[in-house]
């Protein structure tokens, strides 16, 4: 699943790619990817709205549109947007040739050259929605296993939609204190604190086994066990490991890429996620995967002590 790195990374050159442009039609392939409202009506209110701003709400990315409204597009597992230039255009006959492998795949995307050659660009696969903007331009949303959601919703609506999400781990209110209280109170293991999404906005697999390496704490400590001090470490891990994410454009190993297709760096950067059987980069240890909460977790057994349970 795409966390907080790679969807800021995505707000990030959406917000200097589209803002002040206007949603003129939008081509929906798989109606379950729509949470809200039903079909009819989210045609009939986003058809014709400008794109004012582009922000991110923990893995949440949030697109403001004219009318008080904006759009939220929670990724999840398999889901990515693409950006594609003037010129591409939608091919829809699979459909009335093989309905189960469209409900598969979704629609081809084409783009015919000066000298009649058809290019096929293979990260249009899977295309699950198509906003058409005003310049010629499409704005996709593909998504292989169809987990994602996009919603259209009031911004009044937005404080009570958002309310269970813990403070963003990048902004001034994810304190040392805002998250010591948020460990004492839930009482688990550490890794699954840092999982739950009323703790700490944002933070998925991924960026949880990297802060608790940098902040030298096992996964498997009970969260009300921390001192004072592995609290503060803990949070200068979250934020240098976000962080470090985000300026290498978010961790592909699987699904994810970026607006335009490219797949992030910051795997080449980890340092225990997914390296079970390397040597530790601080100690020379073999980093080892254990389960954690139901959840493959990577940690050094030399740098990372069980204590203080």
């Amino acid at each position: 699943m795409p966390e907080l790195p790679e969807v800021e990374y995505t707000a990030r050159q959406l917000r200097a790619s589209i803002v002040g442009t206007t949603i003129r039609q939008v081509h929906v392939f798989w109606r379950r990817t729509l949470g809200r409202p039903d079909l009819p009506d989210f045609l009939a209110q986003i058809v014709e709205r400008h794109i004012e701003g582009v922000r991110r709400r923990g893995k949440f990315l949030l697109l403001d549109l004219s009318g008080n409204l904006f759009l939220s597009i929670h990724r999840r597992m398999t889901g990515n947007l693409l950006l594609l230039p003037p010129g591409w255009c939608i091919d829809t006959t699979l459909q009335q040739q093989d309905a189960v492998a469209w409900n598969t795949k979704g629609p081809s995307f084409h783009l015919t050259s000066a000298a009649d050659e058809v290019s096929h660009h293979p990260e249009t696969d899977y295309c699950r929605v198509c906003f058409d903007l005003a310049d010629g331009r499409r704005l996709l949303y593909t998504d292989p296993r169809k987990f994602g959601r996009i919603e259209l919703w009031s911004r009044e609506d937005e404080k009570q939609l958002f309310a269970a999400l813990g403070p963003e781990p990048l902004s001034e209110e994810f304190t040392v204190a805002r998250l010591s209280e948020g460990l004492m109170r839930h009482r688990t293991v550490v890794k699954q604190a840092l999982l739950n999404q009323s703790i700490v906005a944002g933070v998925g697999n991924i960026y949880a086994d990297e802060a608790l390496f940098y902040a030298h704490i096992h996964p498997s400590r009970r969260s009300d066990s921390l001192t004072p001090d592995e609290v503060g470490a803990l949070r200068e891990g979250v934020v240098a490991v976000l962080t470090k994410g985000i300026e290498h454009g978010g961790t592909s190993f699987n699904d994810y890429r970026d607006l335009w297709g490219e797949a992030g760096d910051n795997y080449n950067h980890v340092r225990v996620y997914q390296q079970d059987g390397q040597p530790c980069q601080r100690c020379s240890t073999i980093i080892e995967r254990i389960v954690v909460a139901q959840r493959s977790t990577h940690f050094c057994p030399h740098c990372q002590i069980l204590t203080g349970e």
